[in-house]
């Protein structure tokens, strides 16, 4: 009974020791200029558990957060490893006329002649034989045959003389026919004769043939050719072959499918968005 009483005693002085402590504890925190305040920041033994506890939830959060992100990075890897390979490109072509750029266009002009006759008259005087009354020159034979007889005439005597008689008048009488003649020859007379002639008169004229077109060629190179009518800013040089696009057959899904481009595609596949096949890049 002793012991318990003992016991008692040191509990109930605890309890007031304890009190007394609490209360000293409160006055001193309830006053604000007090510097006991700095006191609890200060002790290593109050701030530790404080410190303890948020060291647990980042790691917490950490983990989750991570979780988080490498489903989001796996769920990336799929999508960018979600593609549809391009299994063949066929080139479309198709036959198209080739045009060259107009430079230069000179008109071609060429001289045509061009005749156009006429008639040029004007008065000339003409000379020419004087027409004769005795065109066999009778009258010249009988006086020189006349004259020719009385020369042989005087000349021997007898028979002789008859016979110089007859060669003198067949002889004077040629001789009086040629003199005659020259006689008839020299004489002219002169008349104005109005004569008119054909002249052609010649003038040119110029004459568009045509027009020399320079031009420059698809491939850079100058070519001149001689054209019938004036061109406009560019002319036709052929035909030649002339790519309009490009089939694309990709596999996606178990399935080929086809597309047309415009251009040739760069890669051997396409990318895969949200289960659509992204064939413009």
């Amino acid at each position: 009974m002793n012991i318990d009483n003992k016991l008692l005693g040191v509990g109930l002085g605890a309890l007031l020791v304890g009190g007394g402590a609490v209360a000293a504890y409160h006055a001193a925190t309830s006053q604000p200029s007090a510097p006991v305040t700095a006191a609890p920041t200060a002790q290593p033994l109050a701030q530790a558990p404080a410190a303890a506890t948020p060291a647990i939830q980042p790691a917490a959060a950490d983990s989750a957060s991570d979780a988080v992100h490498g489903q989001g990075a796996n769920n990336a890897t799929n999508a960018a490893a979600d593609y549809a390979p391009i299994t063949n490109v066929r080139q479309i072509s198709s036959k198209a006329t080739k045009y060259a750029t107009v430079l230069d266009v000179t008109p071609v002009n060429d001289k045509i002649a061009q005749t156009t006759p006429r008639q040029e008259c004007k008065d000339v005087v003409v000379t020419e034989r004087a027409p004769t009354k005795d065109p066999h020159n009778i009258a010249g034979s009988a006086i020189g045959a006349v004259v020719g007889g009385l020369v042989g005439h005087q000349i021997g005597g007898g028979k002789g003389r008859d016979l110089a008689t007859v060669a003198g008048a067949v002889g004077g009488g040629i001789a009086g026919n040629r003199i005659e003649n020259r006689r008839h020859d020299n004489a002219t007379v002169q008349r104005t004769d109005h004569q008119c002639t054909t002249v052609n008169d010649t003038s040119y004229t110029n004459k568009l043939i045509g027009y020399d077109v320079t031009y420059r060629n698809p491939d850079g190179s100058v070519g001149k050719q001689r054209m019938d009518k004036r061109p406009g800013s560019r002319i036709a040089v052929g035909t030649g072959t002339k790519t309009v696009g490009y089939d694309v057959t990709y596999r996606y899904g178990g399935m080929d499918k086809v597309v047309r481009l415009d251009q040739k595609p760069s890669t051997d596949r396409f990318p895969v968005v949200d289960g659509r096949v992204v064939t413009r890049l």
